[in-house]
């Protein structure tokens, strides 16, 4: 839980130090280049909007490494009391968004 806690704060510090950044819409070309089905992506990226902005600025996905991504999402879920379903989807957006935006940014 440490470990977790440690990470988020991170990813809630940089957030809140980078100033707005865009967030990356969920589209065709990110689909393909992760592989995941649009729709995944669609409601990955709805819910990070919506759940993750109400307690921190969002941060791009671009800017947290995937390893980080992986430990905060889940303690972050965990916290907000989403579902391991919403965790996929949220996980699944941030790490094709991140790899659509190293590719075509």
């Amino acid at each position: 839980m440490r470990r977790w806690f440690s990470g988020g704060l991170a990813v809630i510090i940089a957030g809140c130090t980078m100033g707005p950044r865009p967030i990356p819409v969920a589209d065709a070309r990110m689909a393909e280049a992760s592989g995941v089905p649009l729709e995944t992506l669609q409601r990955g990226n709805a819910v990070f909007l919506t759940q993750c902005g109400q307690c921190h600025a969002l941060v791009p996905p671009d800017a947290v490494k995937t390893s980080d991504w992986h430990l905060v999402i889940p303690g972050m879920c965990w916290n907000a009391g989403l579902t391991q379903a919403d965790e996929a989807l949220i996980l699944k957006y941030v790490l094709a968004a991140k790899k659509n935006v190293r590719r075509h940014g």
